[in-house]
């Protein structure tokens, strides 16, 4: 039995079934790939990321999941030259849901092959002019759903009170949101820093001070400070290669005041870089 028996009837032309039919495939294969794997890669990683306190997860509702799915299911046999359509106000929030989800997911991939070749890019559609129409006609349907989705919550209020009404709504919310962040989180995700990174980046912070002031003591200027952490960073790669001898990182950081260790930390730049010498008084 369909979740809400009020639904208006329009047309899609074939241009727009042609927009809307991926977006649809793409989110019943994220959720059919989600429950048979137990997750996929496009969901938000809860476990990694944990959210703040609060933070809305939505909640999952099989009807509106299985209205989604006999949306499919009907427009399967107009998949290539659209027709007359009946469609309810969840299955209009859904087609647009799934339009959007596919301007994500065409997002993602050129995030994903932003180092590719333009050939490779042309090939896979995911170019600039591509996504560039992608996103004009998947704007100009939702425009036109839009307009229909109106008519259907028109027609969804008078066939239902007004607490029903505000609690369909209200699920489909939840849904909507659950959606977004479970089968269709098409978003990169920050890198983690570990406590052995932060450590890494606190040795780079002091190996820089101990070289700036090896460097003019040595009477030259300190290049900028984007170029000595580089320099800083060849020396910790130096000394995990045991080029060093025994100045290792380790070493330098426990003898940080030592006029030696500074003096070798200038010297590791100033045979690498050519600094400009400091005008004596």
């Amino acid at each position: 039995m369909r979740l809400v028996a009020a639904a208006i009837r329009f047309r899609l032309s074939a241009a727009q079934i042609s927009v809307l039919w991926p977006g649809l495939v793409l989110v019943i294969g994220l959720h059919v790939g989600r429950n048979m794997k137990g997750g996929i890669r496009v969901q938000y990683p809860f476990a990694m990321y944990p959210p703040p306190a609060g933070f809305d997860r939505g909640v999952f509702d099989q009807q509106m999941m299985d209205e989604i799915l006999a949306l499919w299911k009907r427009l399967h046999s107009k998949s290539k030259t659209g027709g007359r359509v009946q469609m309810s106000a969840v299955e209009l929030g859904a087609a647009i849901f799934a339009i959007r989800s596919n301007i994500g997911y065409a997002r993602r991939r050129r995030y994903d092959c932003r180092l590719k070749s333009a050939e490779t890019k042309n090939e896979l559609l995911i170019d600039n002019y591509s996504f560039e129409q992608l996103k004009i006609k998947s704007h100009r349907l939702i425009h036109s759903l839009e307009r229909h989705l109106k008519r259907a919550n028109t027609a969804l209020s008078k066939s239902v009170t007004r607490d029903e009404f505000a609690a369909l709504i209200g699920r489909w919310k939840a849904h909507l949101r659950w959606m977004r962040l479970h089968i269709v989180y098409f978003k990169p995700l920050r890198p983690i820093i570990g406590k052995r990174r932060i450590r890494q980046q606190q040795d780079l912070d002091e190996l820089m001070k101990m070289a700036e002031r090896g460097i003019h003591n040595a009477g030259y200027r300190s290049p900028e400070p984007r170029e000595l952490r580089r320099m800083m960073r060849l020396f910790a790669r130096s000394t995990r290669r045991w080029r060093e001898g025994e100045n290792t990182v380790l070493y330098m950081l426990e003898n940080k005041r030592d006029l030696t260790a500074k003096w070798y930390l200038a010297q590791f730049v100033l045979h690498r870089l050519t600094l400009e010498e400091l005008k004596k008084p």
